[in-house]
């Protein structure tokens, strides 16, 4: 592929070999020590700059000189990696410079260097070198190679996710690397080699490779660099060789451990491993095997199976084996029994693998179990759930009890059995029964309780199974002198306790009292079921009872919801009034309802429905805390009153002669109250004593909110629509959120829109004036009320701003009072609002029903004038009708928030953010509110 010239081998020490250029490749790739390639222009197979190119494929570093004719662009042939070029009619003199020059740079004696020392590592793995002394090594490479200042090793700790140093060389870094963002953890992450260059402290750039082994990744080697430099291909390739030097030498250092692991892990265990050849003989067995059997190890390697077990087990597992071979499956288990040397067996269960050999044919590898004790524990629960099937008819609590005891002395063979049973009422355990064995050695049981505690009322009072190896020990025995040792009490759940006792010291094993728990469980759930038959037969008569209390509950429900359709319909006052008594008196039960307003101290009648009779022209209706009538008391004290019993106490009461007269037995009456607002009041008068049960009570109390919020809607709604209104102007000077807020801002709040959110929260928007951004800003998180405040424009007159509250402003109670608003402006004094109400609304009762919230109220104005809202009011009416509430509220919050200004104030991310909803989301309600506006105003 390069020469001088013809005749040429050997020019001033540069020895030249003639090769082609696949034949150069190969050499190259193949790592033989080459110091340049010189590469003739005139190629026959290929052109200069691709030859080059493909050298620069295999080796990034060793010089490449080209020798360039006319017709070859030198641009090309230095582009391709070419480390320099000369001219093909140059004379030999000048080329062999270029040669000498190209052979001595620092790039090629650094890669000469970097080759004897990656042969040395190569060779210390070869020759097992220790790992750490293998790993110091590395990095040590590394940072001489590279010209860096550090150099480091990290193994990466699955459990901990951190990269431990385990090598290093000029490290000054931390122990341990968790930091996501760290080039260690990219590299560990990454398919190849990662570097940077980004300034960190004293650390100017790096470059990274994770190692990797079969199982996952291993660790990361990582260079450091304080100077400023480019990591290229030369230093991938670098830590590229050193990590395939490595991984092989990790991945058979844990294959060692590996092994060494489970050889000691075969040894250890109790139970039998053993390995046979393909006809059965023994090849390898563990010393569980021969402690197992009896015999010593060399004599059952080398033997054939039938030593230990019968021909019909070998013809099972041939069995097996074939099947495993055609489904796939690893694993075969077979029970069986094991041959001693004594002559007795085992009975075991074995499960085995077939183990592929080199020659195609199948070993097998398996384990052997002693089960016998699981054999005698299969019989003894097989036996017991036997025992136990007589407690589904047990009828009372001492045929379980006697039960109970039987089967724990036949079939789990215990020598003294009791049950103690709790009796509740006085808070003790009594004896229920016990074993011939119990009164034998102790006499008659006593009660034991708080007073004379034992055992088992110690674990029926912890509620806890407990076991002594010796019960004269133990804290609370009830005879120190007890002629027995173990004990084992086994609480009842709530019933009581199953005790065993046995007069030698630790006679109960694990399965002994796994046994006896399963006992105590299956009396348990009999006992329980005893105790809920009994309890069912005593409800018979109570499920009855409460049937006929449920069907007049269905009555009412009935009602209540003919009422709530009539007051979605309903318009006005009147009609809601009227067809609550109405609805109400079709209970059969229910003789007569009305309702009634306050006025001057007293109820006024509004409506009535049902046989009234005279009623109530006969009764004093004024409001009082006390003996007053039903309906008058509740309006007084704003609470519930029912009167069970009117024929109690009618001496002392006159208004219950008058219903004993109509044949009113009960009466229930209602406050209708919306926030602070006393609507009225709903009094029904029943025709039966106890007419109003607690379900009825809870039903028709809610039920009084409900008339309350329609009426208050209706008169809402009268105010919006009527041609005349009263105008009111209050001052509230009370302590609230956005009064602190204007106060300590120094500036004056008027609010220009409020948005109810589906949550609790209320969004105000507003206009601050007399203050500047940064002010409002500042005061963000001063209050505890307010959770966000955000500016929207700035112009020479106010700051627009919006805030979230977590509660309803003064505004919303406003409202609930029945009252609009037209206008609320707060300063440090407090709220300045204007509301209208209905021209023949009562604006004492008001202002009264605004005080008892905001005690420091006062009305400043009233005037009477023509309603100005009208046809915003229309236009309103027609959008609530066609928006959804979600719609409805975007589009408020997007019109108060400037987003329809040009410029806008706000773009839709800030609104959406304000909503906390995402932007697509309010563009899509965005989108179908201005179309339904539109189709509006276009459509008709």
């Amino acid at each position: 592929m390069a020469g001088v010239n013809e005749t040429e081998n050997d020019v001033k020490g540069l020895t030249i070999d003639r090769a082609s250029v696949p034949e150069a490749l190969d050499r190259v790739s193949a790592g033989t020590h080459v110091d340049c390639v010189l590469v003739d222009g005139d190629l026959d197979e290929t052109t200069s700059a691709e030859a080059v190119d493909r050298l620069r494929t295999v080796d990034t570093e060793v010089p490449i000189v080209v020798r360039v004719g006319d017709d070859v662009t030198t641009g090309d042939v230095l582009a391709a990696g070419a480390t320099d070029v000369v001219s093909n009619d140059a004379p030999p003199r000048l080329l062999h410079r270029r040669l000498e020059n190209a052979v001595g740079t620092p790039d090629a004696v650094d890669r000469a260097t970097k080759r004897e020392a990656l042969a040395t590592l190569r060779q210390a793995a070869l020759e097992g070198d220790n790992l750490p002394r293998l790993f110091e090594e590395a990095t040590a490479l590394i940072q001489a190679s590279l010209g860096i200042d550090r150099c480091g090793l990290l193994q990466y700790r699955a459990d901990d996710d951190v990269l431990s140093l385990v090598a290093e060389s000029g490290w000054r870094g931390p122990e341990t690397l968790s930091d996501d963002d760290s080039l260690a953890r990219a590299a560990l992450d990454a398919t190849g080699t990662v570097s940077a260059d980004t300034t960190v402290d004293d650390v100017a750039g790096g470059i990274a490779l994770g190692l990797d082994l079969t199982d996952g990744p291993w660790g990361v080697l990582v260079a450091y660099t304080s100077h400023a430099r480019e990591f290229g291909t030369a230093e991938q390739q670098l830590l590229a060789r050193v990590a395939d030097i490595l991984e092989p030498v990790i991945e058979r250092e844990r294959r060692q451990e590996e092994l060494e692991r489970y050889e000691t892990i075969l040894e250890t265990v109790d139970d039998a491993v053993y390995s046979l050849d393909p006809n059965f003989r023994m090849e390898w067995v563990n010393d569980a095997t021969s402690e197992m059997t009896g015999f010593a190890r060399e004599e059952l390697i080398g033997e054939h199976s039938q030593k230990l077990a019968d021909d019909d087990v070998f013809e099972m597992v041939e069995a097996l084996s074939a099947q495993m071979l055609e489904s796939g499956d690893d694993v075969a288990s077979v029970d069986t029994n094991l041959a001693t040397k004594e002559g007795g067996s085992i009975p075991i269960e074995t499960r085995f693998s077939m183990l592929g050999r080199r020659d195609g044919s199948n070993g097998f590898v398996g384990v052997a179990r002693d089960i016998t004790d699981r054999k005698r524990y299969e019989q003894t629960l097989t036996a017991l759930h036997s025992s136990t099937r007589e407690l589904l008819t047990a009828e009372d609590r001492l045929d379980v009890s006697d039960l109970i005891v039987e089967t724990a002395s036949d079939v789990l063979d215990l020598q003294g059995v009791g049950v103690y049973l709790f009796d509740g009422d006085k808070g003790r355990l009594d004896p229920a029964s016990w074993s011939p064995e119990m009164t034998e050695l102790v006499g008659d049981l006593p009660t034991v309780g708080p007073a004379n505690p034992a055992l088992v009322w110690r674990s029926f009072v912890a509620g806890d199974l407990l076991s002594y190896g010796d019960i004269r020990e133990a804290e609370s025995v009830y005879d120190e002198e007890t002629a027995f040792r173990s004990g084992l009490y086994v609480p009842l759940g709530e019933h009581g306790v199953l005790f065993a006792e046995s007069t030698t010291a630790d006679a109960f094993d694990d399965q002994t009292t796994e046994l006896v728990d399963l006992l105590a469980a299956s009396a348990e759930a009999a006992l329980d079921r005893v105790e809920r038959e009994n309890e069912l037969r005593e409800r018979d008569e109570e499920l009855r009872e409460q049937n006929a209390r449920l069907t007049d509950l269905k009555q009412t429900n009935d009602i209540i919801r003919s009422v709530d359709a009539a007051l979605v319909g309903a318009t006005t006052r009147e009609e809601i009034e009227t067809a609550v008594c109405e609805r109400l008196v079709t209970a059969d039960e229910f003789g007569f309802a009305w309702t009634a307003a306050v006025e001057d101290g007293e109820l006024v009648s509004r409506a009535t429905a049902g046989d009234e009779r005279g009623y109530l022209d006969s009764v004093d209706l004024s409001l009082g805390e006390e003996f007053a009538e039903p309906a008058a008391r509740a309006a007084a004290t704003r609470e519930q009153v029912v009167v069970s019993e009117v024929a109690t106490g009618f001496q002392d009461e006159p208004w219950r002669r008058t219903a004993l007269s109509n044949d009113y037995l009960s009466v229930l009456a209602v406050p209708l109250l919306h926030g602070d607002v006393l609507y009225g009041v709903l009094a029904v008068y029943a025709t039966q004593q106890d007419a109003f049960d607690t379900m009825r009570r809870e039903v028709l109390a809610e039920f009084g909110g409900t008339i309350a919020n329609a009426i208050n809607n209706v008169e809402t709604r009268r105010t919006m629509l009527a041609d005349r209104v009263t105008e009111l102007e209050l001052q509230i000077d009370d302590e609230m959120p956005l009064r602190s807020f204007a106060e300590a801002a120094d500036c004056r709040l008027e609010i220009d829109d409020i948005v109810h959110e589906s949550g609790k929260s209320t969004l105000v928007f507003c206009s601050a004036h007399g203050t500047d951004a940064d002010a409002i800003r500042a005061l963000e998180d001063e209050f505890v009320g307010i959770e966000h405040v955000g500016i929207i424009a700035e112009d020479d007159d106010a700051i627009r701003c919006e805030m979230r509250l977590q509660r309803d402003i003064v505004a919303t109670h406003l409202a609930d009072c029945g009252a609009v608003t037209r206008s609320v402006h707060v300063d440090e004094t407090g709220a300045r609002v204007v509301v209208e109400l209905p021209q023949d609304a009562d604006v004492r009762e008001f202002v009264e029903a605004v005080q008892r919230r905001y005690p420091d109220t006062d009305l400043l104005a009233r005037r009477n004038r023509s309603s100005s809202a009208q046809t915003r009011r229309d236009v309103r009416a027609g959008i609530s009708e066609r928006l959804t509430d979600r719609q409805h509220e975007v589009l408020r919050t997007a019109f108060a928030s400037g987003f329809f200004e040009w410029p806008r104030d706000r773009t839709g991310q800030e609104v959406a953010n304000s909503l906390d909803i995402s932007q697509p989301t309010f563009n899509k309600h965005l989108r179908a509110a201005e179309r339904k506006l539109f189709s509006m105003l276009l459509e008709g």
